[in-house]
């Protein structure tokens, strides 16, 4: 899969999902030191600003520095990233996905299935809203 604005690579979700759990915006080496492997600095800030230019991080200035924080939330990116894989590899049947979200390949137990039945009416209820 090629990249476009739509679509984020795995240093660009890491980035993000370093983003999503901070208590604040972060400036570049701390978003470095967290990722937890040995990525370049460069690498980092570059990164982090096609991040921003393609809208999905806010930037502040600090200091001589600029700190990043998550314009676009994480259900947002699950959200469009679903919808694609849908649509490309299951014709757009979520019928077709959702076991193989689920990890599926035996039958529910009683509670399993309980549990898929309420999931689906809060959203039936939350689609007619």
């Amino acid at each position: 899969m090629e990249n476009s604005p739509d679509r984020l690579g795995d240093l660009e979700l890491a980035i993000m999902n370093v983003l999503w759990r901070a208590d604040g915006p972060l400036e570049v080496k701390a978003v470095a030191a967290r990722l937890g492997r040995q990525r370049a600095y460069t690498t980092v800030m570059t990164t982090l600003s096609r991040l921003h230019k393609k809208g999905y991080l806010t930037q502040q200035k600090h200091g001589r520095a600029f700190a990043y924080s998550p314009r676009v939330s994480q259900k947002t990116i699950l959200k469009k990233t679903l919808s694609r894989v849908a649509a490309t590899l299951f014709n757009g049947d979520l019928q077709e996905l959702v076991p193989h979200l689920l990890g599926i390949d035996r039958p529910l137990s009683d509670a399993e299935r309980r549990k898929l039945q309420e999931l689906a009416l809060s959203i039936k209820d939350r689609d007619h809203d």
